[in-house]
C-alpha cells in the first residue's frame, strides 16, 4: 500500500509556497495586540477583542495571568511589537498609584505592605514601553479595576500620569466607566476604511472619566484605504508530496507521536500553520511560531471543522493540508 511517510512530511514542510500577490489590498500594516484581564468580568477583554480582531491585529490573550505568567508574556509580546508596525494593549487589571507610579496587579498578587508592590505588581509603563517598539508606535488603554484592602501610601489608579520619553501614549479610565471608552474602539474599527490611532486616543480622551497621558505627536496608521496596484501574479508552488513504497514506513497515529512530530517542526513551519489557521479563520493570535493555548484552539477549531477527532495535535494529513493552504 502506498502511504505519505514522515520523510514527505518533512520534504514538504521545508519548502516555501509561493502566495498570489492581490491585485488589490488595503495597507498591509502588521499590528499586534495584547489583551489580559483579571478573570472577574471578560465582557470588557471580550469588546477590546473584537475591536483587535476587526483590525486583523495578531492578540495575545491571556486572562488572570500570575506575575510570573504575565511577565513571560510581556517577554514574548516585545519581541512581536518589535517587529510590527504598530501595538496594542488592553488591559482590564486591577491598578495602584505608589510614589506617583501606577501599577497593575496579576491575579496572585498580595499587597501586605506598600512594598510588596515592587515585587506583586507590574509597572504600567513597562507595557507602554513594548508598544512603542513598533515601528510606529502604539498606545496602552486600561481599564482600571479598583482593589480592595490596600496598605498605607498605595492608593487606586484611575488616571493617566504624565507622559514618559520612551513610552507610548497610555489611557485610563475606571473600570466602572470603560465601556464609553471600549464603545470608542468599536466604533473606529469596525468596518472604516481608514483607522489613525492617535484620532481613536483623542476620542477616547473625551469619554467622561477617561485621561489621556499625551496626544501622539505623528498620526498611527492601522488601517488605510485599498490601493489598486498592478501586481505580476506569480503562479503557486505546491511540492509533490514524496511517496514512499517501504512497507516499513509507519505514519506517526499516536498522540505520543504527533507530539513528537509537532516538536521536530522548525519555527518558520509552525508559523506557516498559524497563518494557515489564521486564514482559515481559526487562529487570531501573534504569528510567533509558538504551539500555545491559542494555537492548540485553532487547531483543534480546524479538526471539529473537517468532522474529526480534536485533539490539538495534527495528523500529517491535516499538517500537509494546511501547509498547502499557507
Amino acid at each position: 500500500m502506498r502511504r505519505v511517510g514522515l520523510r514527505a512530511l518533512w520534504t514538504l514542510a521545508s519548502v516555501t509556497l509561493l502566495a498570489v500577490a492581490p491585485a488589490a489590498a488595503q495597507d498591509a500594516a502588521r499590528i499586534v495586540g495584547m489583551v489580559v484581564s483579571s478573570g472577574a468580568d471578560a465582557t470588557r477583554a471580550e469588546s477590546a477583542l473584537r475591536s483587535l480582531n476587526a483590525l486583523n491585529a495578531e492578540v495575545l490573550q491571556v486572562s488572570a495571568p500570575s506575575n510570573a505568567e504575565l511577565r513571560a508574556m510581556m517577554r514574548r509580546f516585545s519581541q512581536e511589537a518589535a517587529q510590527a508596525d504598530a501595538a496594542v494593549v488592553f488591559l482590564d487589571l486591577p491598578a495602584v498609584r505608589f510614589e506617583e507610579r501606577i501599577f497593575v496587579l496579576p491575579g496572585s498578587a498580595r499587597l501586605n505592605r506598600s512594598t510588596d508592590i515592587f515585587t506583586e505588581a507590574v509597572p504600567l509603563r513597562a507595557f507602554a514601553r513594548m508598544t512603542v517598539l513598533a515601528e510606529r508606535g502604539g498606545a496602552v488603554i486600561l481599564s482600571s479595576e479598583a482593589p480592595s484592602d490596600l496598605p498605607e501610601g498605595v492608593e487606586h489608579a484611575d488616571a493617566a500620569s504624565a507622559p514618559l520619553v520612551g513610552s507610548s501614549e497610555i489611557v485610563v479610565v475606571p473600570a466602572q466607566e470603560a465601556s464609553g471608552v471600549l464603545d470608542v474602539l468599536s466604533e473606529r474599527t469596525d468596518g472604516t476604511p481608514s483607522v489613525d490611532l492617535r484620532a481613536v486616543l483623542e476620542d477616547m480622551s473625551l469619554v467622561p472619566g477617561a485621561t489621556l497621558s499625551a496626544v501622539p505627536a505623528d498620526p498611527i496608521v492601522l488601517r488605510s484605504p485599498p490601493v489598486i496596484a498592478r501586481v505580476p501574479i506569480e503562479p503557486v508552488v505546491i511540492p509533490v508530496p514524496e511517496i514512499i513504497e517501504d512497507a516499513e514506513t509507519v505514519t506517526p497515529t499516536t498522540e505520543a507521536e504527533l507530539a513528537i512530530l509537532e516538536q521536530s517542526l522548525s519555527p518558520p513551519v509552525k508559523r506557516d500553520l498559524q497563518r494557515a489557521l489564521r486564514a482559515s479563520g481559526h487562529y487570531r493570535g501573534l504569528i510567533d511560531g509558538i504551539i500555545g493555548v491559542q494555537t492548540r484552539e485553532a487547531i483543534k477549531g480546524f479538526q471539529v471543522a473537517r468532522s474529526e477527532a480534536d485533539t490539538g495535535l495534527l495528523t500529517p494529513t491535516q499538517l500537509l493540508e494546511l501547509l498547502a493552504r499557507k
